[in-house]
C-alpha cells in the first residue's frame, strides 16, 4: 500500500509541491544578509555620530576646563574613571555616575540637539569626567519594548526555532549593556577612534558603541561615546520572518491544498476509467461493456473519448466476427443442397462402377461438409436460444443421471461412472442447454480417452449453485492451452481428427452455457499424467 502510494499521482505532486519549502529558506537568507547590510549601515552611522559630535566640540577650550585641588588627585581621578567607565542602561544614569558625573550645560544642550534618538552620547574628559549625558538605551532595547507577551510567546515557540535553522546569528561578544568600555575610551583618548559591538542580556540584541577623541589644538581633551542597541533591526528582522513565515504557510496550504484537491480528482477519474476499461472486456476477450463519454478537455478527457470510440469500433468487429459463422453456415447451406440434390440425381441415372466410386466420394465429402456446417452454426443457435428460453427450476441429479443413461446407450463399448448427490439438487436455468454443455464434455472426453477406459462423470453441491466434472484418461493437456480451450475455434486434436469435422467450437459452447448460467469453466491434467478433468461451476 505504501509503495503504491508513493508512485501514485498525488505522492508525485505533493513531493513536487514541497519545493515551495524553497521560498523562506531563501528569503530567510536575502533577511540575513539585510540585517547584516543594515548592521554595517548602523556601523557607519554611529560613527558617523560620534566624529561629528566630536568635531563640534573639539577646538572648544571653554567647555573642558582645567580643574585642580582636591579632585585632581589619584585617588580621585581613578575613582571617576572607573565608575564612568560602566555605561549603565538606567534612565537615571547621571545619578549612578555620582561624583564622577560633572555636567556641563552648555555640552548636555549641544548634546540634546546633536543626540540621535534611541541612542546614548556622553562626553568624557581626560580626569575621566562625565562632562555631558544624553539619552539611554531602554527606548528600544529588544522586542519587549514593543512586542506582548503573546507576540513574544509565538515568536519564541515558532519563529526563532524555524529561523535558527536557516539564518545564523550574528557573532556578536557575549556581555551586557553594563560592560566596560574602558578599552575602547582608553584608545580615544590617546587619538584612536573605534566602533565596537558587545551583548545584552537579551542574547539577539547587542550594543554598538563609537568613540572619538576631542581635540583643542593637538591636546586630546576628552572622548565622545555614542553608544546604539540593535533592537531597531532585530525588531525590523523579526517582523520580517514572522510575516514570511505567516504568509509562506498560507501560501504551502493552499498549494497543498490546491494540489491535493487536483490529484484527488485526477485519480479518482483515472480510477474511474480504469474500472470502466477493465470491466468493458471479460476474461475471455469479449466486449461486455462501454466507457461512459466525457466532456472533459484534458488530456484525460481525450483519453476517455479515445477509448471509447476504440472500445466500440472493436466492439464491432467482435459482432461481426461472433456473427460470421451463422452467416456463413446460412450462405453455405443453399449451394449445399443444391450439390446434393445434383448427387441425388445422378445416382438416378445409369452409372458404370467407376462412375459410382466418384459419385459415392462426393456424397462423402457434402455429408462431411453438412456437418461441418451445422456445428459452425451450433455457436450461434445455442447464443439464440439462451437469449429466447426462460428460465425454470428442474432437479439437476437427475438431469445428470439420465444423460449418464443415455450415455451408456450411445457408447456400449465404454464405461461410465456416475458419482453425484443421493438427493435432488435444485436449479435453475435451462435444462436442455445443461444436457448439451453435458454432451460436449463427454463426446472431447471419448475422443481423447484410450479405448476401453471408463468416463468419470461427477456433480456436487457447491453453495447455492453445483459442480460438475467430467473426467477422462489420456494423455495430459498443453499448459499453455489450458487458459485457451474454452476459446471459439480452438482444438488440440490431431490433423487426421480434425479433417473429420472438428472446429474448435464443442468447449466454446460449453463455456457459453456455463456463463449464461452465473459459472465458469475450467481444464486441469489429473495428476501423474492419469488423464483430464473439466469442471463447470454453476450458479
Amino acid at each position: 500500500m505504501r509503495t503504491a502510494f508513493i508512485h501514485s499521482i498525488g505522492a508525485r505532486l505533493f513531493f513536487a509541491s514541497l519545493a515551495l519549502l524553497a521560498i523562506p529558506w531563501l528569503a530567510a537568507h536575502s533577511i540575513a544578509r539585510m540585517e547584516a547590510f543594515l548592521r554595517d549601515a548602523q556601523s557607519e552611522a554611529i560613527a558617523g555620530t560620534a566624529r561629528a559630535v566630536a568635531s563640534a566640540l573639539s577646538d572648544r577650550a571653554n567647555l573642558f576646563p582645567s580643574a585642580g585641588g582636591a579632585e585632581d588627585d589619584p585617588e580621585t581621578i581613578e575613582r571617576r574613571r572607573i565608575v564612568a567607565l560602566f555605561a549603565g542602561a538606567d534612565p537615571d544614569a547621571a545619578a549612578s555616575l555620582g561624583a564622577a558625573y560633572a555636567p556641563s550645560g552648555e555640552i548636555e544642550r549641544f548634546l540634546d540637539i546633536m543626540g540621535r534618538s534611541a541612542s546614548r552620547v556622553w562626553v568624557v574628559d581626560t580626569r575621566s569626567r562625565v562632562r555631558g549625558l544624553s539619552g539611554n538605551l531602554r527606548e528600544t532595547k529588544g522586542r519587549s519594548a514593543t512586542r506582548d507577551e503573546a507576540t513574544r510567546s509565538v515568536a519564541a515557540s515558532i519563529v526563532k526555532p524555524l529561523v535558527a535553522l536557516i539564518v545564523r546569528a550574528p557573532d556578536v561578544p557575549a556581555g551586557d549593556e553594563s560592560t566596560p568600555v574602558r578599552a575602547q575610551i582608553d584608545r580615544a583618548l590617546i587619538g584612536v577612534s573605534t566602533t565596537q559591538w558587545r551583548g545584552t542580556k537579551d542574547r539577539e540584541v547587542a550594543i554598538l558603541s563609537a568613540a572619538q577623541p576631542i581635540f583643542v589644538g593637538d591636546d586630546i581633551v576628552g572622548a565622545v561615546v555614542v553608544e546604539e542597541t540593535t533592537g531597531s533591526i532585530q525588531l525590523l528582522k523579526q517582523s520580517a520572518l514572522e510575516d514570511l513565515i505567516v504568509v509562506t504557510l498560507l501560501v504551502c496550504a493552499g498549494v497543498f491544498a490546491a494540489l491535493l484537491f487536483f490529484a484527488s480528482r485526477l485519480a479518482v477519474r483515472i480510477r474511474r476509467l480504469h474500472r470502466e476499461a477493465e470491466g468493458a472486456i471479460d476474461s475471455q476477450g469479449r466486449i461486455r461493456g462501454d466507457i461512459s463519454r466525457t466532456d472533459a478537455k484534458d488530456e484525460i478527457g481525450d483519453l476517455a473519448r479515445t477509448m471509447a470510440v476504440v472500445l466500440g469500433r472493436l466492439k464491432e468487429y467482435n459482432t461481426y466476427l461472433e456473427q460470421m459463422a451463422g452467416r456463413l453456415s446460412h450462405e453455405l447451406r443453399t449451394p449445399v443442397a443444391v450439390v446434393r440434390s445434383s448427387l441425388d440425381n445422378l445416382r438416378a441415372q445409369p452409372l458404370d462402377d467407376a462412375a459410382r466410386v466418384y459419385l459415392d466420394r462426393a456424397g462423402v465429402g457434402v455429408d462431411r461438409l453438412s456437418r461441418l456446417i451445422s456445428r459452425l452454426s451450433e455457436g450461434t443457435r445455442l447464443e439464440r436460444m439462451l437469449e429466447s428460453t426462460e428460465r425454470e427450476r428442474f432437479d439437476l441429479a437427475a438431469l445428470v443421471a439420465g444423460c449418464a443413461e443415455g450415455y451408456r446407450a450411445a457408447y456400449p463399448g465404454r464405461p461410465f461412472e456416475l458419482a453425484t448427490v443421493q438427493a435432488p439438487l435444485s436449479f435453475e436455468g435451462v435444462p436442455d442447454a445443461i444436457a448439451q454443455l453435458l454432451d460436449k464434455l463427454v463426446e472431447n472426453a471419448i475422443d481423447f480417452a484410450p479405448a476401453g477406459t471408463p468416463i468419470r462423470v461427477a456433480l456436487e453441491a457447491e453453495g447455492k449453485g453445483a459442480r460438475l466434472a467430467v473426467e477422462n484418461a489420456g494423455p495430459p493437456l498443453p499448459e499453455s492451452m489450458l487458459p485457451k480451450l474454452f476459446d471459439s475455434m480452438v482444438s488440440v486434436r490431431e490433423e487426421g481428427a480434425r479433417r473429420e469435422g472438428h472446429l474448435g467450437l464443442g468447449l466454446y459452447i460449453v463455456r457459453l452455457v456455463a456463463e449464461f448460467h452465473g459459472g465458469r469453466v475450467r481444464a486441469v491434467n489429473l495428476p501423474d499424467g492419469a488423464g483430464v478433468r473439466f469442471e463447470v461451476t454453476l450458479g
